[in-house]
């Protein structure tokens, strides 16, 4: 099929061009509570062009992508792409070069995903899923597991002709508790190790909260609370800084940020943060080798990140897109920073964060309130805090927390936000 595309383009005279070339094998399993109800092994090969539309003088370029499938004949891709190329010429940008290069070595994959075959994978992470559901009081409801391995190659009318493998778990899991009260929690999980402690302990903490969250039925006094978060709800906060400082969001003058300041204020009396970005594949979608990336170091921005085209709006090096942070702060334990008066939210109806205003907000389906050596099991009201307001005085966890996408403190203390609730 890659030698069809690439006969067509040139029949069609598309000179631009860059074909994303993927191949996925998955082995998926689903669970009610511990039978495993269904397996499933599933194939797919896709061709993902995107063809470049140039005005006479080169000064606009316009682009379109589309979906070349298995089975499609040489016509179908013919009317596929010429159809792109027809739509790319109302779409256009001030115009950017493409990524130059070679052909590189295969960059196959590392880690203990690789090191065993799909089937084993799936069985040694779904013994983990129920390690921990041995407990008479909660037990896992139901469950989904997926274990992935995408093999991708990226080819553009510039010589680019890259390619590299990748492994993943993903999956979700529902915990319930029956009494004193009928409760369910969602979580979802997603690794690129073979992170079978990582997933064991995920499940027993989650036992835990449902069982706390069955019991739970005040919502907190409204007003202000020192607020601990832990696990994904750490990332969603500090992904604001790298949301801010990608050039999609500098270009249209929706950040203020530019290297050398100081993005958490000229006086910071908690931690200043020290943040990379990672990225979990060798190559960008553009093709651009990617590299780690240094954020911020003690508070202050260090680089703009993005992609082929607004980087070079920017005149910035185009760094291709990050999908983990890595984040190297921590100075307290656990228990030093559930001392004083600290409202510790371990379940959330919902969490989001605002890259545009830095609020950050999430209603609240179980927290602890921790106050004088005495803990309170909480629920509803919400918070609704800045992270503009807050990000002088953060304190992290020195115990971590590994995820597909992010790496770094347990957990984050927010001084002074506001809490909704009782009055």
């Amino acid at each position: 099929m890659r030698d069809i595309i690439i006969d067509s383009l040139k029949a069609l005279g598309i000179d631009s061009y860059l074909i994303t070339e993927s191949e996925k094998e998955c082995k998926e399993m689903f669970f009610i509570k511990r039978t495993l109800d269904m397996t499933r092994t599933e194939s797919l090969d896709e061709w993902n062009v995107k063809v470049y539309h140039d005005d006479a003088d080169k000064k606009m370029r316009g682009t379109a992508s589309c979906m070349i499938h298995q089975g499609m004949d040489e016509q179908e891709v013919k009317k596929t792409l010429s159809d792109a190329y027809y739509a790319a010429g109302f779409a256009k940008n001030p115009y950017y070069s493409l990524v130059s290069g070679q052909k590189e070595k295969f960059a196959g994959a590392q880690g203990s995903l690789a090191g065993v075959n799909l089937e084993e994978a799936a069985c040694r992470m779904a013994e983990a899923l129920f390690a921990a559901d041995v407990r008479e009081d909660c037990f896992i409801n139901s469950a989904e597991l997926f274990v992935e391995k995408r093999t991708v190659r990226i080819i553009n009318s510039e010589g680019v002709d890259c390619g590299y493998e990748t492994y993943s778990v993903d999956g979700e899991f529902v915990v319930q508790c029956l009494e004193p009260a009928d409760v369910e929690l969602y979580q979802g999980f997603s690794y690129d190790e073979l992170a079978v402690d990582s997933l064991k302990k995920l499940v027993a903490d989650k036992l835990v909260t449902v069982v706390d969250r069955a019991k739970a039925s005040t919502a907190p006094t409204a007003g202000k609370y020192d607020v601990l978060l832990s696990e994904d709800s750490v990332r969603e906060v500090l992904s604001f800084y790298s949301r801010r400082a990608d050039a999609y969001e500098i270009y249209p003058k929706y950040s203020t940020y530019e290297v050398g300041m100081k993005v958490q204020g000229d006086k910071v009396d908690g931690e200043k943060l020290n943040i990379t970005l990672h990225s979990t594949v060798p190559y960008s979608s553009d093709g651009i080798r990617m590299e780690d990336c240094e954020l911020v170091r003690d508070g202050v921005l260090k680089n703009i990140h993005g992609g082929l085209r607004v980087s070079q709006y920017l005149n910035v090096k185009p760094t291709g897109e990050y999908d983990k942070l890595i984040v190297d702060n921590g100075t307290k334990s656990m228990e030093e920073l559930k001392s004083g008066r600290v409202l510790y939210v371990v379940s959330f109806s919902d969490f989001n964060m605002d890259a545009m205003t830095g609020h950050f907000a999430g209603e609240i389906r179980l927290a602890y309130l921790y106050d004088g050596g005495e803990v309170k099991l909480l629920t509803g009201g919400s918070v609704n805090g800045s992270l503009i307001d807050a990000q002088s005085n953060l304190v992290f966890s020195r115990e971590r927390y590994e995820s597909s996408s992010y790496s770094g403190p347990y957990a984050v203390l927010l001084k002074g936000i506001p809490v909704s609730g009782t009055v």
